[in-house]
């Protein structure tokens, strides 16, 4: 790894690929092919050799499948040698590959299915793939046999071009449909160069993979440890719902960087899981996804101690994962409040804060567009989406110029420069005449002692507006407690009418507030004992 690497700033190293992923892989490997790639537990390790072998003759296996470029590949495996080796072979050769969960309702995995058909899939479990039953391939526990008697060496590279997609990742839609974001290679190479220069990440870093393979947060753990030569470290569903067995693994497997969702994190401070001195071995703990309260976080800085960063990044899936990121210092404990800033986008982003197509000044909120070439290429078979948020930069009228509508409400701090995240244009509401940030109330009640987190929702009643507050409370405060604390932080029309104390907010599969089981809790009248 080059100084310039262990220092910060991209790594020219890394610039040095041939033309695509497939290549610049292969440097790793020549460099690192003996060293850990993937760290099951302290006896189970795979090296970047026996990585780059299976994911060669996964590859064979595909192209002897009759899948070329541009095909499709679904995948429904555990983190396993298998599930790494199938995202590198689609990689090399130019198949694109996105990942589902297969405990989602069936009909959601449907919809996906029936909008980017795969020409093969690979799964545990071949129930939830009816349809698709000739074309999926079964590998329970991630066995590898159906490949084994194909050829391990290097494949032609020149198979693949950046234009290709990389993978498509569904995320929730508006609509009630999922939305396959599509990805390119041109966009993970940008990616890569960014989060290790930005990272310093090296060959002796070892990160944990806790994200799921079919969420967003995963493509920073895959792409960021497999082309720095690092290692990973899989936490398996279970082991993942287990937080005590988290800490653990990560004492144990001596991790140096951790990646999460801030629900995730918080849910170890709650069960108590990080003590003083928890995991001295991480260098950077990085969350994103979602906002992080200010004071779970002087929590855990007081736990985690000084010598580990704590560092906020922010990115929607259509821009290739992550845009910005910031180091979280004493001036953002001691001073904000609600949720910390995210900083400035990375150098390879152009940012615009718009109020419609009218560019805002500092200080004043607006809806955060991003350009640059991480900006992905729109949803899969969904043209008419596509063409609403992915869109020329209105303030661009001299050349094409593609910027993606986020619809992240942001202010850019007029003195310290700092982009700050205000609320999401689809949780504006508008109750009693006024208009509303619903996380507004929320960065409010995760304030209040006691709180551990909060969400916000309106609902109607006979037609009239109301405001419902949820907490997440593992010291019991009373509803009634909230209320009157949120009386002092809040104007009086934005304290909620009921708030409900839940033992923990539902969680969707990637880890985040599900405001539709809220909204359900709400709707079927349950009581807060009712609540699991």
């Amino acid at each position: 790894m080059t100084q310039q690497a262990a220092e910060g700033g991209v790594d020219t190293r890394q610039l040095d690929y041939v033309h695509n992923l497939a290549s610049r892989f292969a440097k790793v490997v020549d460099e690192c092919a003996d060293l850990p790639a993937i760290i099951f537990e302290a006896g189970n390790v795979a090296t970047y050799r026996q990585l780059d072998q299976h994911s060669n003759q996964v590859a064979r296996f595909l192209l002897e499948r009759g899948l070329r470029r541009r095909d499709r590949v679904c995948i429904s495996l555990e983190k396993s040698l298998l599930a790494y080796s199938v995202v590198l072979a689609c990689i090399k050769t130019g198949i694109t590959y996105y990942a589902v969960d297969p405990t989602s309702p069936q009909d959601r995995l449907d919809r996906i299915l029936q909008n980017c058909p795969p020409g093969l899939v690979f799964a545990e479990s071949g129930e939830p793939f009816g349809s698709y039953h000739e074309n999926t391939v079964l590998c329970p526990y991630g066995q590898l046999d159906f490949c084994r008697d194909q050829p391990s060496h290097r494949l032609d590279f020149n198979l693949v071009k950046l234009a290709d997609p990389a993978y498509i990742m569904f995320t929730s839609g508006s609509t009630g449909d999922p939305k396959g974001v599509v990805i390119t290679h041109a966009n993970l190479n940008k990616f890569i160069d960014w989060a290790i220069g930005e990272f310093a990440f090296t060959e002796t870093d070892r990160h944990t993979h806790i994200n799921p393979i079919y969420f967003d947060n995963s493509v920073f753990d895959i792409y960021s440890t497999f082309f720095s030569g690092g290692a990973l470290v899989p936490f398996r569903v279970a082991e993942v719902r287990d937080p005590f067995r988290v800490v653990s693994r990560i004492e144990e497997l001596s991790c140096t960087v951790f990646f999460s969702v801030p629900s995730m994190l918080i849910f170890l401070q709650t069960t108590r899981a990080i003590e003083v001195g928890s995991m001295p071995s991480l260098r950077k703990i990085i969350f994103g996804g979602e906002g992080y309260p200010v004071a779970r976080l002087r929590e855990l800085r007081s736990a985690i101690g000084p010598g580990t960063q704590l560092i906020n990044v922010y990115g929607p899936t259509e821009c290739t994962c992550i845009c910005s990121s910031h180091l979280i210092d004493d001036a953002d404990l001691l001073l904000c409040e609600g949720f910390p800033p995210i900083g400035g986008v990375n150098t390879y982003f152009d940012y615009y804060l718009l109020d419609g197509d009218e560019a805002v000044p500092p200080g004043t909120v607006g809806e955060l567009c991003l350009g640059g070439p991480c900006v992905g290429h729109g949803y899969f078979n969904n043209k008419e989406l596509s063409a609403k948020a992915f869109v020329q930069n209105p303030t661009n009228p001299d050349f094409r110029e593609i910027i993606y509508r986020t619809g992240d409400l942001m202010r850019l701090g007029p003195e310290d420069g700092m982009l700050w995240f205000v609320g999401r244009k689809d949780f504006q509401v508008k109750h009693q005449g006024y208009r509303i940030e619903l996380e507004e109330i929320q960065h409010s009640m995760n304030r209040i002692s006691g709180v551990d987190e909060s969400a916000a929702l309106q609902i109607f009643v006979e037609g009239a507006s109301r405001l419902v507050g949820f907490v997440a409370s593992s010291a019991g405060v009373k509803p009634a407690d909230v209320r009157i604390a949120a009386a002092g932080l809040l104007p009086k029309y934005m304290v909620p009418q009921t708030v409900l104390v839940l033992n923990q907010l539902p969680k969707n599969a990637n880890g985040k507030t599900d405001r539709k089981k809220l909204l359900e809790i709400v709707e079927a009248g349950k009581s807060p004992g009712d609540i699991n």
